[in-house]
């Protein structure tokens, strides 16, 4: 196995490139850390390009991830390793990760659009959540947070691997699935129809809006429904991650009755 002990080689210069979104998107690659993460993305059959371990941990590792895939495998000098990771305390382990390229196939099924969404928190939730409840897949538009971060990664906790994830930045996308049957669901401020008052069917396209912003004109011009989560108790609005959650579990809850 190879030692890595400098910044200036060639896989850490690439590693750290992928800080940047722009660069995950040119390269179709994005790192995870932990041990829990690297594992379910081989139980997820993740496309593991690299398996980085930090010096010291390579004693506790090799009986695990070492000995049981078969993958490329570096060894990291420790302080390099750390510079690599986004977490205080890194667990020793990292891995370099392909994307995989989604093909929507227009059955019946639920999608959830986010719409410019800024928080990774929020992001990283309505990922996991739509993994938990069988989301067909989670669509983002142009200024939305990217899901390949780090703070995204980490609040999905492996549901990344497991539901797909495709940009739509000309709503191109979201208008086929419209003409192919499916209704795109607003939470608006503008109507007095209670969310919990209709019927959804089974061609759903689920948006949520901007943290402070909410829905935007381009989304909101092309829904068609228009609804409002009750709030009784006065409050103003909904965290983005509570909306979204409200809305999913509603839609799965009319398909199970």
């Amino acid at each position: 196995m190879e030692l890595i002990q400098s910044r200036d080689n060639l896989l850490i210069k690439e590693i750290k490139k992928l800080n940047e979104k722009k660069y995950r998107d040119a390269l179709g690659k994005f790192f995870i850390e932990g041990y829990r993460f690297v594992e379910e993305a081989f139980l997820a059959g993740a496309r593991v390009e690299k398996i980085l371990i930090s010096q010291r941990y390579l004693e506790r590792f090799e009986e695990t991830v070492l000995s049981t895939y078969n993958v490329q495998r570096f060894l990291i000098k420790d302080n390099l390793f750390e510079s690599l990771c986004g977490t205080e305390t890194p667990q020793g382990v990292a891995a370099v990760i392909e994307k995989e390229k989604h093909e929507i196939s227009f059955q019946k099924g639920t999608f959830v659009l986010l719409d410019r969404l800024q928080d990774p928190g929020n992001v990283g939730t309505i990922i996991r959540t739509s993994h938990a409840a069988g989301v067909r897949g989670i669509i983002y538009t142009t200024g939305t947070v990217d899901p390949y971060n780090d703070k995204c990664l980490r609040s999905t906790m492996g549901s990344i691997f497991y539901i797909p994830i495709i940009e739509d930045k000309n709503l191109n996308l979201v208008n086929k699935l419209r003409d192919d049957g499916f209704k795109l669901v607003v939470s608006s401020l503008d109507t007095e129809e209670d969310f919990f008052s209709r019927e959804y069917g089974d061609k759903i396209i689920i948006a949520v809006g901007n943290e402070g912003k909410g829905i935007s004109k381009e989304v909101s011009a092309l829904a068609d429904i228009k609804v409002k989560i009750p709030m009784p108790g006065g409050a103003e609005s909904l965290n983005a991650s509570v909306a979204a959650s409200i809305m999913i579990y509603e839609v799965l809850r009319q398909k199970i009755k």
